[in-house]
């Protein structure tokens, strides 16, 4: 290599190289794409830091929300809010792309997919609606049917068979109290019948605590008795708890049969009461008076009423909360009863201590 030549190339080492006008062009171009691309990564950076932000702020939210929502007031509670996740998630997706991000993301897809705004069959897209919006009514008002389906069976279950018996049973209880005029039960009532009915001085008034008793299981409990049975027996199809409850009413309806031919022996002599001939020391037995006095009648008495008592309080709880529902769902209008469920635990509660 010559001396000239290697001057020319010191002289191209030291100076730059000379671009066309669409080189530099070019070279511009290249330099600006990198710089946009490392602005780009940096937003998305910024974009994923907010986003892990408001999936923090949202799972915080949705699992901490106050326990209004399970119809209390003052605690806080596991429950998720659907309309916070649902919030929550689109504020979410909002951040991640942004307003411009989804509406360009959008107009690519089109353009991508190549369908024009004017080539989109409208048509098809309304009847698609206009099916949906028949399946999703259809659908609701197939809830709203059920729904007071079963609102109709709670009610007929309350007006015909347990508001019945419920009322019949608690009224026998209350009048069966009053009639004992303060005795622990009808065996000590009794009992202190025959002793007053022994002894010559008192004979009358033992007589007279017998006919008060009998009056009263005439006139006042075996009516009741019979209009159990009859409820019983004509609305069987409304029995909540099916065989186990079945078994329950079965053995009073034995009970009510045993009233009925204690009654039949006093009609027997002479009169309703049996009061044409004298008393003798087997008509102040129990077994004479009110039927058998064994532990498992005296038990299914006690059970019968607690059992009739919690029920009726079930179905007038789920009663409200079907009307409830059925008035969150429409337009209409129901009033719901009042019913004190406290005042159903303190009828379950005196039972057991006031029998027959």
């Amino acid at each position: 290599m010559t001396g000239c030549d290697q001057r020319i190339m010191k002289k191209e080492m030291t100076y730059p190289v000379r671009h066309t006008p669409i080189q530099a062009t070019n070279r511009w171009r290249n330099t600006e794409s990198t710089s946009l691309k490392l602005d780009a990564q940096g937003g998305k950076t910024s974009q994923n830091l907010i986003g892990t932000f408001i999936v923090g702020i949202g799972a915080f939210a949705t699992t901490r929300q106050p326990e209004f929502f399970a119809w209390h007031d003052d605690h806080l509670s596991l429950i998720p809010a659907f309309s916070v996740i649902l919030t929550g998630a689109a504020v979410m997706f909002v951040g991640f792309v942004g307003p411009c991000g989804i509406a360009s993301g959008s107009v690519l897809m089109l353009r991508v997919i190549n369908i024009a705004f004017q080539d989109i069959p409208w048509p098809a897209v309304t009847a698609a609606v206009g099916i949906l919006k028949f399946a999703a009514d259809y659908h609701e008002a197939k809830k709203k049917e059920t729904r007071r389906n079963k609102l109709n069976h709670v009610k007929e279950q309350l007006s015909k068979m347990y508001g019945p018996i419920y009322g019949y049973r608690l009224s026998n209880r209350e009048s069966y109290i009053v009639a004992m005029k303060g005795y622990r039960n009808l065996r000590q009532y009794l009992e202190v019948a025959e002793s007053k009915w022994r002894d010559p001085q008192s004979k009358d008034e033992g007589i007279d605590m017998l006919k008060r008793w009998r009056r009263f299981l005439l006139h006042i409990t075996h009516p009741q008795d019979l209009k159990t049975e009859d409820t019983i027996r004509h609305n069987a199809h409304l029995f909540e708890h099916g065989i186990k409850e079945a078994e329950l009413f079965q053995n009073f309806i034995f009970h009510v049969n045993y009233e009925k031919i204690i009654v039949a022996k006093w009609k027997e002599r002479g009169n309703d009461l049996g009061l044409k001939k004298p008393f003798r020391e087997e008509d102040f037995a129990r077994e004479n008076n009110a039927g058998v006095s064994d532990d498992t009648t005296t038990k299914m008495l006690t059970d019968l009423v607690m059992h009739v008592t919690k029920t009726y309080g079930m179905l007038v709880a789920r009663k409200k909360k079907l009307m409830r529902e059925i008035d969150e769902a429409s337009d209409d209008n129901f009033d719901e009863d009042d019913v004190n469920d406290d005042d159903i635990d303190d009828d379950i509660d005196d039972v057991g201590d006031n029998n027959e």
